[in-house]
Formats: C-alpha cells, structure tokens, sequence
C-alpha cells in the first residue's frame, strides 16, 4: 500500500508540474507563431498577443495553485522550483538567442547576453511559481467557485506583475542593446 501511495504521490506531482509548463508552452507557441506570421485572421501580432497569449499565461499560475493547492507544502515548494525553474533557464536560452536573431548591436553571439539573459530568466520563471503558490495558499482558504475564481485571480495578478517585473529587469540589463536597423 505503501508503495502505491509513492507511485500516486509522484504521478501528481509530475502532473502538477506538467500542467502550468504546458500552458506556458501553449502560450509561448502561439506568440512563435503570430510573430512570424505577423497577422492571424482580423488580429496583428501584437493583438494576438494582449487577446490570447497573455490570458492564458496569466491563467496558468490560478490553474497551477487549483492543482497545488491539493498538495502538502513540500510537493508544492518542490513543484514551484522545478516549474520556475524550467521557465528561468528555458526562457533565458529563447531570450538570448531571439536577441541574437534579431541582430540587435552590440551583441556579436548569442552567449554574450547569456548572462543579462538568465537574470532576466530568473525574474520571469518566478512569476509563475509565485503566482502558483499564492494561487494555492487562497484555493486552500476558499470553497465552490470562490476557491476557483480567487486561484485564478490571484494567480493572474501575480504573473501580470511578474510580466512587468521581467520588463522592468530587461530594460535595466539590456540598457543599449538596440533592435532598430542602422545603416552601415
């Protein structure tokens, strides 16, 4: 029985690991897409981007904590560093490399703004976790839709400060960095 109890126990935490990195995917996914494409159906990118990617960033730390909330505190602290974790490195590694795409000066490689890049990464891969964890601290206090509308909103409100936060940080670090074209 034990052993059992171990398996579950390890199933559910994947799960809730898996959950809010696959919303954060999603949303990344369709940002990758609207930004090549430029225009999907009647929105620009940067519709796109306020009417959907954003919501559902916002959305996955509420459904995260609806999940954590149901988790003893050592699975949850131990979910919020894998799932920050996770998007700190991955997002750092995409920043870097799209500063590099983009061809902005001063950089000459990607791995030059590497470690601008991961600071960077920290702030927005906390946005998650800490928007999560709120987000169950509130599901724990709160029954029916209540529990449902507070994770949800308190999750969301956390990741939109968690996005300027990681916009705030980016201007500070990547203070000269320049995407405009200049003609040589």
């Amino acid at each position: 029985m034990q052993v059992q109890q171990q398996r579950s126990g390890s199933f559910d935490l994947l799960i809730a690991i898996a959950i809010p990195l696959a919303l954060l995917a999603l949303a990344y996914a369709m940002w990758a897409i609207s930004d090549r494409l430029l225009q999907i159906g009647p929105f620009d990118r940067a519709a796109f981007g306020w009417i959907f990617v954003l919501p559902i960033s916002w959305l996955a730390p509420g459904i995260a904590g609806l999940v954590w909330s149901r988790m003893p505190t050592a699975r949850r602290t131990i979910a919020a560093l894998v799932v920050g974790g996770i998007v700190a490195v991955a997002s750092a590694l995409l920043l870097a490399l799209a500063i590099d795409y983009a061809n902005c000066t001063p950089v000459i490689s990607w791995t030059d703004n590497l470690p601008a890049a991961l600071a960077i990464g920290l702030v927005i891969g906390a946005g998650p976790s800490i928007g999560a964890l709120a987000a169950a601290a509130v599901a724990r206090r709160l029954t029916g839709w209540g529990r449902i509308v507070g994770a949800v909103a308190t999750g969301g409100a956390i990741g939109f400060v968690g996005l300027f936060a990681a916009i705030i940080t980016f201007v500070s670090l990547f203070p000269v960095v320049s995407c405009a074209f200049v003609p040589r």
